[in-house]
């Protein structure tokens, strides 16, 4: 599939759960996480620990990975996967 069409496809998910609301940042992408998922840092240097059960997921972020960023959650874009975490930074 292309990257443009699971983008968009991301965002249908995203919008579909009711997070795109004001406290939802757009326009990040991962800088880089930790071996063990439990610390995604975003692009902007903010640093968000995620919680030790959604870690199996944002372990496999890539850098580059497009993020929204909302209070206590990390959406991923391109599959509408996302990560309750806490901002630490």
């Amino acid at each position: 599939m292309k990257r443009g069409l699971r983008a968009l496809i991301g965002l249908i998910g995203i919008m579909s759960f009711g997070l795109a609301r004001a406290d939802c940042e757009e326009g990040h992408w991962v800088k880089s996480v930790t071996d063990d998922g439990e610390l995604v840092v975003l692009e902007d240097g903010s640093v968000w620990q995620v919680d030790p059960v959604d870690a199996i997921d944002s372990m496999l972020w890539l850098p580059t990975t497009e993020i929204v960023a909302c209070d206590g959650m990390l959406i991923n874009v391109d599959d509408g996967e996302k990560v309750s975490a806490r901002r630490l930074k």
